[in-house]
């Protein structure tokens, strides 16, 4: 017979970093939990259908906020060049502006939770609480590649560069040291030593290896096997959302019907911010190869640029769209990425950030997709990944593989194992 609990699920961002969460919390309510999702206010669209509670994190750190403002639209207009300034402003708008209300928000909903699964990075802030109320933590993590071990190391650089294996620790050992003068360590342990805990080095890659249970989501199929000196780690697959999706809007489904199989441009929201001209010179780019595409802008401002588009949205139910398309033009980020892979469609990878950069690199290693690193390069990379059906091929054979994986289900089942 089941545990039955109060799980609180934690996670914070960009969409990608949360709606991997939201199927999590859906299948943990259905299996008889009583479920609170924290998680910025600006999430609360996203949130609202749902059958649990969604109670807003006290800092607002979501797309909805991020995109006004101002210093992140500039970092992100060149985000590897920034990439330390991004990774600081994110650990600021995240908990370092007011570290008092985030923690405080953190204990009022935590409070009485007998496990809470969280996002690895946030972990950092949701793990100490957690410990000061007697909860234990289990992380849904959604960066194998980031996870320290002597096999290889840190995706680092726009290109992820590779350096010789004995060289791996002492890249590793960087990366710490950076994590800890970047991403706020003081007021991080500030937070530990209230909670009772002794400060730790680089908090936002490391306090997740803390945690009573990590499942990873995201499929050993696409990212390969573990490490042997990772710690412990449960492979549950990519969690895709909403895995239900609802139709396409009319005038876009006829849209889609009306030809070939388009091309579906979707960059996240990461960098949906100011990148009207970017979905431009990707459409006109596309145009000029003979495709058809469907561009998933990300925000409304955006669509001035693209006005004379056919289909051109904010936005869509990928897992309706995607089986419907021949390639899919993504960033990187996690969300699009694998939904494009589960649905079996091949990509081009755009980079825009650093672990980015990563994912360009593997689909390529598969035989899925390709990388094109500058916005010119897209156009002529979708031709040659959409004239070669072997990429086709290959992308359905993965999906194929990863079809039987089951995520939420994963997190459950180690949810009951620490219910114990």
């Amino acid at each position: 017979m089941q545990a039955v609990a109060r799980v609180v699920v934690t996670s914070c961002m960009y969409l990608g970093d949360t709606a991997p969460f939201v199927p999590v919390a859906r299948r943990l309510h259905e299996a008889g939990h009583d479920v609170t999702f924290v998680a910025p206010e600006g999430f609360r669209s996203v949130m609202g259908p749902e059958p649990f509670d969604h109670a807003p994190y006290a800092l607002d750190c979501s797309p909805v906020v991020l995109d006004n403002d101002p210093v992140h639209t500039r970092l992100m207009r060149h985000s590897f060049l920034n990439a330390s300034r991004l990774a600081t402003l994110w650990m600021d708008r995240a908990f370092a502006d007011d570290p008092a209300a985030a923690t405080a928000s953190l204990r009022n909903n935590l409070e009485g939770a007998n496990v809470v699964v969280t996002h690895p990075t946030m972990a950092s802030v949701t793990l100490p609480v957690a410990r000061s109320v007697g909860a234990s933590v289990l992380v849904g993590h959604l960066f194998p590649m980031m996870i320290p071990t002597t096999s290889w190391a840190p995706p680092i650089g726009s290109r992820a560069l590779r350096p010789p294996r004995p060289l791996n620790p002492a890249a590793w050992q960087v990366v710490r040291v950076g994590t800890q003068l970047l991403l706020r360590d003081r007021a991080i342990n500030q937070l530990r030593r209230s909670c009772g805990l002794a400060p730790l080095r680089g908090n936002a890659g490391w306090a997740w290896t803390e945690a009573d249970a990590t499942v990873i989501l995201a499929s050993p199929h696409y990212f390969g096997s573990g490490a042997p000196d990772w710690p412990a780690v449960t492979w549950g697959g990519f969690s895709i959302w909403p895995d239900t999706a609802p139709p396409l809007d009319p005038e876009l489904s006829a849209y889609v019907d009306a030809g070939p199989p388009p091309v579906v441009v979707t960059l996240g929201t990461s960098a949906a911010a100011g990148a009207g001209e970017k979905f431009a010179h990707i459409a006109a780019d596309l145009d000029a190869a003979g495709f058809r595409s469907v561009l998933l802008v990300g925000h409304e401002r955006n669509l001035a640029s693209v006005a004379s588009h056919p289909a051109a949205v904010a936005f869509a139910p990928l897992t309706s769209l995607l089986p419907r398309c021949s390639v899919a033009v993504v960033s990187g980020a996690l969300g699009g990425l694998a939904a494009a892979l589960t649905a079996g469609v091949p990509v081009v990878v755009h980079p825009q950030l650093v672990d980015q950069s990563w994912h360009a690199r593997r689909v390529a290693e598969l035989g899925v997709g390709l990388p094109a690193r500058r916005t010119k390069d897209i156009g002529p990379t979708a031709a040659r990944v959409a004239s070669d059906p072997t990429f086709t091929e290959r992308a359905q054979a993965l999906a194929a593989r990863m079809a039987d994986e089951d995520a939420p289900g994963a997190v459950v089942d180690a949810v009951q194992h620490l219910l114990g």
